[in-house]
């Protein structure tokens, strides 16, 4: 039926191009002025939608490769500005896979705009790996189209992705290679303006004469620092980092200038928090709690009623390969019902041109035939409206989630922000007061109780153990970095190392591993064999100790 239905509908394409060729320049004229507008920057509206469709109803069938790339392109450009995200990234596929970059004079130059636009997307869906993808795919259609600044450009984006993932080390490494290929082909401004990301970093971690070098080279190549050395042309961030890194420098009253500017500009979160570690530094508790008072009102909106269990809702919620492929379906039914009804019709005209010219005694079957046919076509046509309502029905509600998906997506971002802010701060608490907590944690004082106790149900359960794994990793993370690393510990040794640092007798952690005295001893003897190259099990408390806490 596929085929004999693709058929007709050849034999119909080619009857209707004979018929209206002269609407082919009308519709390149259509497609022209529809990409101007969007080289113009107009920003798309529904009234939009009916116009680029039917430029991809026409150009799938009709013309260059080129030309069914870019109507492919000007509809994602239209979903994209009606906020209609995945069907967006769908024209967009499309478009990627119509392209015939075999040919000479494929259009690198709108094949790489595509890509562009599919990388913002996925950064605004918070989608690293698809992210990632596009890049690369952009970076190759640029060295392919000899545009050798645009494929430097996708590599530079590069640290986005990792930025989102919050792989740190990653965006250090792409952002100081990315510096390294702009001042190769000459580019020294966007060389400088490539490791902007990496002075926040430097400065996180401390690393303050790294950071200064790269602000020294920020400020004097990248073109975006004002004259006046006062204010940055659309690189607000720079501000707080700028103040930040005067304020670890003991230059209060300038990191105070900068910390205003940043708030002046907009970016207030941020102001707000330096000028709260502003005060903090001047020992001025009402302008601390002013200031701490703004802070939290910055990030209230953004956190309220947001937990954990959300967050992972929210990233089932959208699952863009399941759409894709329930659109395919879709598409791959409606192009059916398409082709049926175009074949039907095609075949009851050839019918009935047919009962003109044959014998009167044919004509009773043909007036048949037609009626049988004609039936066909009504059942199809009732089956396809009562579809298209169905699908109408779906797409409202599609509406509404996505609406709701969007808000959600912007919590996300705003809490990733917050646990990371969290996480540095975690990690200023000196190191003997990480280990009181671990010793006054909810956890550790379940087990105290349970050593006291002989009956087999008081040895703790594996869930158990698993927290007492975590409170260690949370509050003396390179201690279980240093056991994690002996992977021929067995499970027993591992827990007696925890135990041990805990300062548990051999009594009570015989208790606590529901096994004898004895074999906690020698479980102690073979894991300060493994990890510290001793045999006696007495001195391996001693040796882990010795672990640093960081």
């Amino acid at each position: 039926m596929k085929r004999l239905t693709q058929t007709y509908f050849a034999i119909f394409s080619l009857l209707l191009a004979l018929l209206t060729g002269c609407g082919g320049e009308r519709m390149r004229q259509r497609l022209q002025f529809v990409a101007a507008c969007n080289e113009a920057d107009t920003v798309f509206t529904k009234a939009w939608q009916p116009t680029v469709d039917s430029l991809v109803d026409y150009f799938r069938s009709y013309c260059s490769a080129n030309e069914r790339m870019t109507a492919y392109y000007l509809q994602g450009r239209v979903r994209q500005d009606l906020r209609e995200i995945p069907q967006a990234l769908e024209a967009y596929q499309h478009a990627t896979e119509v392209a015939d970059t075999t040919r000479d004079d494929c259009d690198w130059h709108t094949l790489y705009a595509v890509y562009g636009q599919m990388v913002s997307l996925f950064q605004a869906q918070f989608l690293p790996d698809n992210q990632m993808k596009a890049l690369q795919e952009a970076e190759r259609v640029a060295w392919k189209g000899k545009d050798t600044l645009a494929a430097l450009v996708a590599f530079d984006l590069r640290s986005r992705p990792y930025h989102l993932k919050n792989l740190t080390d990653s965006v250090l490494i792409i952002e100081k290679q990315a510096r390294e290929r702009y001042l190769k082909y000459g580019y020294k401004d966007k060389a400088a303006q490539a490791i902007l990301g990496s002075i926040s970093i430097l400065l996180n971690r401390r690393r303050y004469a790294e950071a200064k070098r790269y602000m020294q080279i920020f400020e004097r190549e990248s073109g975006w620092y004002a004259a006046d050395g006062n204010t940055m042309a659309g690189k607000v961030l720079y501000c707080y980092d700028k103040g930040r890194y005067l304020m670890a420098m003991g230059q209060l009253d300038s990191a105070l200038h900068y910390f205003r500017q940043t708030v002046a500009a907009g970016k207030k979160e941020a102001g707000y928090h330096g000028l709260m570690t502003f005060y903090e530094r001047k020992n001025k508790p009402d302008s601390i709690a002013k200031y701490a008072k703004l802070y939290a009102a910055a990030n209230d909106s953004a956190y309220l009623h947001v937990n954990q269990e959300k967050v992972q809702q929210i990233t089932a919620m959208y699952d863009y390969t399941h759409h894709q492929h329930k659109a395919a379906e879709e598409s791959e039914k409606a192009r059916m019902r398409e082709y049926a009804i175009v074949g039907i019709l095609v075949v009851g005209l050839l019918l009935a041109a047919a009962a003109h010219a044959r014998h009167k005694r044919y004509k009773t079957a043909k007036i048949a035939e037609i009626n049988r046919l004609t039936a066909d076509y009504q059942a199809s046509k009732t089956d396809r409206d009562r579809l298209e309502k169905m699908l109408a029905a779906f797409e409202d509600t599609q509406a509404e989630n996505e609406k709701l998906k969007q808000e959600l997506r912007s919590e996300i971002g705003s809490l990733n922000a917050r646990v990371q802010e969290y996480e540095a701060r975690f990690r200023q608490v000196r190191g003997d007061e990480r280990l009181e907590a671990l010793r006054e944690s909810e956890i550790a004082s379940l087990f105290n109780q349970k050593k006291r106790h002989t009956r087999k149900n008081s040895v703790p359960s594996d869930a158990e153990w698993q927290q007492l794994a975590e409170a260690f990793a949370h509050y003396v993370p390179s201690f279980t970095a240093t056991i994690a690393k002996e992977k021929q510990l067995s499970e027993q040794e591992r827990r007696v190392c925890l135990l041990q640092y805990l300062d548990f007798s051999t009594g009570e952690a015989a208790i606590l591993l529901g096994t004898t005295a004895q074999a906690v001893t020698n479980a102690k003897s073979r894991a300060n064999h493994k990890l510290f190259s001793e045999e006696k099990a007495s001195t391996l408390g001693r040796n882990l100790k010795k672990i640093s806490i960081v």
